[in-house]
């Protein structure tokens, strides 16, 4: 167990009356800055040691929300793009986005927010995407769900629900056809024993006039993230990790497992007994697993490095006051720090490996439109400044009435951001 966050250095801000007030709002840097928006309180940037932090910018967007955003160390909104009922955005090469509507379609956006491609699948399925995609290379992969007859066996007898909701695996094109598909419905019994778990699986149930029934359509395994697995060491010497594989979390099993496409089959799984109702598996290069263990039972999150040779949990992070019960994420950053996305809460923030608090932001957005979830933050991460540079080149703003103290003018986005880090007037 990793030890209690310690304070960390004072937050700095750029020196200068302009740098006090001036925000990004709709593309424009401006001074009328509205009293929420310069509110210093419990939303922004609270804590910063540079010297400690893997400089960047996170991205995120509030869950099932309308805006994706991209801030940077100071919390600065530097990019937005428009979607819809989003809660999982993801930076491709070239500044465009990969993003999805929950349970419908998925979206490329350019970085002026255009529409570049849409996906959305056949009305077979219950959702079409949702959760969590992952671009491979030659297809998206995404997770889909479909509701379906019950299986027989797969309930204790007279206990079985209406119907099932299965999840699946889909490898969609760029020419939006379904490429490749994995039901998990049809590797449960595999999947189980290498858990040492067994069939019939309980049910959730709930009483009527003091009787215990079934209800509703049973989401046995609830799939939560998806990612094609990078080139590491240890994908090098066991193909179950090679890259190019899939790596998955099953919420309600709280299981996290490898599948093979080439093999389909799943060929290795994980977590009964130590995991409870963890999001977003993800492989580091050193061959372990970064995981938020999400402890909607125990009732107080864990971020796990852990072993997948052994099941044991090397480093980790945990605080009494650090806990969200039904989603969350985590990314191992280049400077070896972790950055935690406490997603109930609407707070990001960086720890290093002695559990030092370095950075934190408290989102200001909330959700807007139908069944939003008002200010939870699914996911976030973190890009290096080299990452965007391609994003901010695409920036066709022009700029003007920007005029420095030397006589000359700023007239790119790149020169703009630059300028305000250096707190000009």
């Amino acid at each position: 167990m990793s030890p209690a966050p310690r304070a960390s250095a004072t937050f700095r801000r750029p020196t200068g009356p302009a740098s006090k007030l001036a925000v990004w709002v709709d593309g424009t840097l401006t001074r009328a800055a509205t009293p929420m928006q310069r509110r210093t309180g419990p939303y922004g940037v609270s804590r910063w040691n540079p010297e400690k932090t893997a400089d960047g910018y996170t991205l995120f967007c509030p869950a099932w929300g309308q805006l994706a955003v991209l801030i940077d160390m100071e919390g600065l909104v530097v990019h937005t793009w428009p979607v819809e009922r989003a809660n999982l955005v993801k930076l491709l090469p070239g500044g465009r986005l990969l993003t999805h509507n929950v349970g419908q379609w998925l979206t490329e956006l350019s970085p002026d927010g255009s529409a570049a491609l849409r996906w959305r699948s056949d009305e077979a399925l219950d959702h079409t995407t949702h959760h969590d995609f992952s671009p491979g290379a030659d297809a998206v992969w995404t997770l889909a769900k479909r509701r379906e007859p019950v299986k027989e066996g797969f309930y204790e007898p007279g206990l079985e629900p209406e119907s099932m909701r299965s999840d699946l695996i889909l490898a969609v094109g760029r020419d939006g056809q379904v490429v490749d598909r994995f039901p998990f419905r049809d590797h449960i019994e595999e999947l189980l024993a290498m858990v040492g778990m067994e069939l019939p699986l309980r049910y959730r149930l709930r009483q009527v006039d003091g009787v215990t029934v079934p209800y509703g359509p049973a989401d046995w395994a609830h799939a939560n993230s998806l990612e094609v697995l990078p080139e590491t060491s240890l994908g090098r010497e066991d193909e179950r990790f090679r890259a190019g594989n899939l790596l998955f979390s099953l919420r309600n099993l709280d299981v996290v497992g490898v599948l093979d496409p080439r093999k389909r089959a799943v060929v290795w799984a994980f977590g009964p007994g130590t995991l409870d109702g963890q999001h977003h598996p993800t492989l580091l290069e050193s061959g372990r697993l970064l995981i938020f263990d999400n402890g909607s039972v125990r009732g107080r999150s864990i971020i796990r490095e852990v072993d997948p040779l052994t099941g044991e949990t090397g480093w980790s992070y945990e605080d009494p006051d650090f806990f969200s019960g039904k989603r969350g994420s985590n990314q191992r950053l280049w400077n070896g720090n972790t950055l935690i996305c406490e997603s109930d809460r609407g707070r990001i923030f960086e720890v290093t490996g002695a559990g030092d608090i370095v950075w934190e932001y408290h989102s200001p957005f909330v959700s807007q439109g139908e069944l939003h979830l008002g200010r939870r933050v699914y996911r976030a991460t973190r890009y290096s400044p080299e990452a965007v540079k391609t994003l901010f080149a695409a920036r066709q703003d022009r700029i003007s009435g920007h005029k420095l103290p030397d006589g000359t003018r700023v007239r790119t986005f790149p020169e703009l951001l630059d300028r305000y880090r250096e707190g000009w007037t």
